[in-house]
């Protein structure tokens, strides 16, 4: 008895999901905090993972802690200025720019209590630092852009160099070395003791008075390869903006309208035209975009107020989750779990996905299996005369 109820709901869930093929989401968290002033589509705070809870950088100058599960909020603090600036975790801490007495400096909460830990000699970090043994890597503003090298443990600075605008560009860490921007898309290679590597290449550019060899190019892909703005050209996203993400096998590339997967060597397993493959009536530059997860044969990315599951080894879309209700200013995914700000009233949004993957295979399966089609007209036409000729003779 308990199977066919179960399976009366699948098939109700499956003319809902499968035939429309856009996936429903049920809302399990939503915060009620006090935005004085707060514009639909202004300034909307920013949000990251710690653990078990849930960072929220509101846009009431605070900051907020809060348990992913029961929805409590743990502990806040006054971050004084409104900012989208993303806090970077580390261990049970994070770092965070806070303003006190006229002056902006990076510093380490913990994330457990909130209490403040140290300040660092920074006015903000930049990137997204990396961690080796005590030693904090990251591009920072101190006096200009910089690229550092900071001793957690003693609270200094073991070596820095002058960067410039190169700050605001993401470093590549691989086992052995740093891959930094100099500005204009020019990359040099240093080492983690500081010591700047030599390259074969011919072309030189100074920092400070330091003669350093560069390469030329835009961004690297997983498998080191070099992409260049004629690369970028030829494929149609020179003239736009763009992000990039990779994981071991495949480099991914999502613009204002398309999505470029490369495998190893640059070969291009997808180029996606989004407004094609998921066209809109209500199409928008500004609406946020972003490649939120990469799975080994698919990507989840938000284009156009939705959130899409692709296959791009199928190259078919798996879900597709409608979030233009809340005007998604940013967005985490988390499993099951979507989490996001809305740029309706600034609030902070989870919900449970419905269904998950397995389920979906399971409703699909039991939906072809009871699909009926509608009858066709002619055919049931034909197949009364064939009836009637079949009686007279008989």
């Amino acid at each position: 008895m308990f199977k066919k109820i179960n399976s009366f709901y699948l098939l109700k869930w499956c003319l809902l999901l499968v035939c429309s093929n856009v996936f429903s989401q049920t809302e399990i968290y939503r915060s009620d905090f006090a935005f004085d002033g707060f514009k639909p589509g202004g300034l909307s705070g920013s949000i990251i993972m710690a653990g078990d809870n849930v960072l929220f950088n509101a846009p009431n100058q605070k900051m907020y802690s809060i348990d992913k599960k029961e929805g409590k909020i743990n502990w806040e603090i006054d971050a004084v200025t409104n900012s989208k600036t993303v806090p970077y975790p580390y261990d049970n801490t994070f770092f965070y720019e806070k303003y006190h007495n006229g002056v902006t400096r990076v510093v380490q909460f913990n994330s457990n209590t909130g209490e403040k830990i140290k300040d660092l000699p920074f006015t903000s970090l930049n990137t997204k630092p990396f961690f080796l043994n005590n030693i904090m890597y990251s591009t920072a503003l101190a006096d200009g852009g910089l690229l550092v090298a900071y001793n957690m443990d003693e609270n200094k600075i073991v070596w820095q160099k002058n960067i410039g605008f190169g700050a605001d560009v993401q470093p590549v860490y691989l086992k052995d070395k740093i891959i930094v921007n100099a500005e204009d898309d020019n990359w040099f290679e240093i080492g983690y003791d500081g010591n700047f590597l030599k390259t074969k290449s011919k072309k030189h550019i100074y920092l400070d008075t330091t003669q350093i060899f560069i390469k030329n190019y835009k961004f690297l892909t997983h498998d080191g390869k070099e992409i260049t703005r004629d690369f970028l050209k030829k494929n149609k996203l020179s003239n736009t903006d763009y992000q990039t993400k990779t994981n071991d096998t495949h480099t991914f590339v999502l613009s204002e309208n398309q999505l470029l997967i490369l495998g190893n060597n640059r070969k291009k397993v997808l180029q996606l035209h989004l407004e094609k493959e998921f066209p809109t009536d209500d199409f928008s530059t500004d609406t946020y975009r972003s490649i939120l997860a990469l799975q080994p044969e698919s990507v989840w990315f938000c284009y156009q107020n939705f959130l899409i599951q692709y296959d791009f080894i199928n190259k078919k879309p798996l879900r597709k989750v409608d979030l233009t209700k809340w005007n998604p200013q940013q967005i985490l995914l988390e499993n099951r779990t979507i989490w996001l700000i809305s740029g309706n009233n600034g609030q902070l949004y989870g919900f449970d996905l419905e269904p998950d993957q397995q389920t979906a295979d399971k409703i699909k399966a039991i939906a072809d299996h009871y699909t009926c089609t509608e009858p066709d007209p002619k055919k049931m036409e034909a197949a009364k005369v064939a009836q009637e000729k079949f009686k007279n003779k008989n």
